[in-house]
């Protein structure tokens, strides 16, 4: 019976790249990073500047109890300010992007929700005077697509660890 050829420490390590050249992939990662974490600090500063207009945006969603929207109106956006802001900057950037990540999905299935219940509102995701409704299918890709990039950190990060190890 023949074997197959082991390559030294035992384990084949298959790249799995969207680029050949290194520093292009390098380059849009960290476009990626930047933008991502400017996408969540944009998204915070009018929740953060209007606590209360923020409140009655997540009482839309007819999601949570009373006692808890307040706390959700003061927290989530400095949650958003903050994992953004440490993107941009490059610090804890994994722990900031699984925190997105978690957040992201966290949003769009309230949208989810919202819209399998017939409710058409502002969300509140960017902007807190609109009276435009924009619950809808497009906001749900438009989160998608943010989970979609917080995925590719992540995979960028976890290769980032196994070169290292």
């Amino acid at each position: 019976m023949a074997t197959g050829w082991v390559p030294p420490g035992g384990r084949l390590k298959l790249r799995v790249s969207l680029f050949q050249n290194e520093k292009i992939e390098s380059t849009l990662y960290l476009l990626l990073r930047i933008g991502l974490g400017l996408v969540f600090v944009y998204a915070s500063l009018d929740k953060i500047w209007y606590p209360g207009l923020f409140a009655k945006s997540i009482a839309n969603f007819k999601i949570l109890p009373l006692p808890f929207l307040h706390a959700a109106a003061i927290i989530l956006p400095w949650m958003e300010f903050l994992t953004g802001l440490a993107l941009i900057l490059d610090r804890y950037p994994r722990a900031a992007n699984l925190i997105i990540g978690l957040l992201t999905g966290i949003f769009t299935m309230a949208i989810i929700s919202a819209m399998l219940r017939g409710l058409n509102f502002n969300c509140g995701c960017f902007n807190l005077d609109s009276t435009e409704a924009n619950i809808g299918i497009l906001k749900v890709l438009e989160n998608l697509l943010l989970l979609g990039v917080s995925v590719l950190l992540e995979m960028r990060f976890r290769k980032a660890l196994h070169l290292k190890s």
